[in-house]
């Protein structure tokens, strides 16, 4: 059984790549961008743009000897069971990074490691080109 039916169907297949999600709204839509970890010279999108209507009804509201009807906007439910899902899955990925935080350090220290030594390099031939 699929975890996250709603966001399969929107197109969303490698929600493990998920990094965040944004929510706007824009007059009559609400815009959902989803994010993704992508490595680096990947053709694939780092995000992705969904767009939801949001439905409109009337309410009554009463006013002395008169009825004035006020206009209410909605939010779309596929909007609402997405933003669901994306909670579940960030709840999931934060639970998963706080059990390794040892391989976490040691991806930063390997991360800087190499950024030092590219320094390094760069800064001995510029020396040896003086």
């Amino acid at each position: 059984m699929n975890p996250y039916p709603t966001l399969t169907a929107m197109g969303v297949n490698s929600t493990q790549d998920v990094l965040k999600y944004t929510l706007r709204h824009e007059s009559e839509t609400d815009v959902l961008k989803i994010y993704y970890k992508r490595p680096k010279g990947s053709f694939l999108p780092r995000s992705k743009k969904f767009s939801f209507l949001r439905g409109r009804r009337s309410v009554p509201l009463e006013t002395r000897n008169s009825k004035v009807f006020e206009r209410i906007a909605k939010v779309s439910p596929q909007l609402a069971l997405a933003i669901e899902e994306l909670e579940q899955l960030q709840a999931v990925q934060i639970q998963e990074s706080s059990q390794a935080p040892k391989a976490q350090v040691q991806e930063h220290l390997d991360h800087l490691e190499k950024v030092v030594n590219e320094k390094l390099k760069d800064m001995s031939d510029l020396i040896k080109n003086l």
